[in-house]
């Protein structure tokens, strides 16, 4: 499956974008799939639309999996719950950013493709044991602990342009330090925040950047946020004249 549609393209059932072929045959348990979509954008989403045997219609959620820049190009990932019931599951896979979206919006309620289910098995009786209490606690038990306190010294604001998903803006680092209990490095140049000033005024933030630390060891870091400047965002990005902190 590949649809094309006001400069955005989606693509699934591919060696790139796996997915289940028509009238596959399927687990019940443990389905999924691939959707690749082009261009690549941090303001891309992806949702899959299914039924099962033509009854009530569901939405689930793409997650992002991996981008590949060479090609422009970004995949997501969806997983199916289990199916108890039906035979027959049809899906279809939308992409949307910035009000523009493929399929259509008049082809958006159709469902291009489907796969089988797997016959249903019968309850295998489930034996009674006791369950023995655990002989020791858990070695790692699941928490939140600090890690390091970033501090980065940005060079000029780089204002690279307008674009369909708002106003590209770009915070490249000129010097930075990180400090932590036991753990120092230096944020390396190179590093930026790269950002997409919604016309919402909503800005998407996404980090890339290398820490080198004491030891000569280097670490790759990624991570995103939103920053909302207020209904007055976007333009005052399109002025070049962001504000030094966040209005909201």
């Amino acid at each position: 499956m590949n649809l094309s549609h006001e400069g955005l393209s989606i693509w699934y059932g591919t060696p790139d974008a796996l997915a289940p072929d028509e009238d596959a045959i399927m687990p019940r348990h443990g389905t999924s799939l691939v959707i690749g979509v082009r261009p690549s954008s941090p303001t891309n989403s992806v949702a899959v639309r299914y039924r099962v045997d033509g009854g009530h219609v569901q939405t689930l959620p793409g997650r992002e999996l991996r981008s590949d820049y060479q090609r422009q190009a970004q995949y997501f990932g969806v997983s199916f719950p289990p199916f108890p019931t039906g035979n027959v599951v049809e899906y279809a896979a939308v992409l949307s950013n910035s009000g523009r979206q493929v399929p259509a919006p008049h082809m958006a309620d159709r469902f291009p493709s489907r796969f089988r289910l797997a016959a249903r098995e019968a309850p295998a009786a489930q034996p009674v044991r006791q369950v023995a209490a655990p002989s020791q606690k858990l070695r790692f038990p699941a928490r939140l602990d600090f890690v390091a306190t970033v501090s980065v010294d940005f060079g000029q604001i780089q204002y690279v342009g307008d674009t369909p998903a708002g106003m590209r803006v770009n915070f490249n680092v000129r010097e930075g330090s990180v400090e932590g209990e036991g753990f120092r490095a230096q944020v390396m140049t190179g590093s930026s925040d790269q950002m997409i000033v919604r016309r919402d005024g909503m800005g998407v933030v996404r980090i890339r950047a290398t820490f080198g630390t004491q030891d000569g060891a280097l670490l790759d870091v990624e991570s995103g946020g939103y920053v909302d400047f207020g209904p007055e965002g976007y333009q005052r990005a399109l002025a070049h004249h962001l504000p030094d902190r966040s209005l909201w």
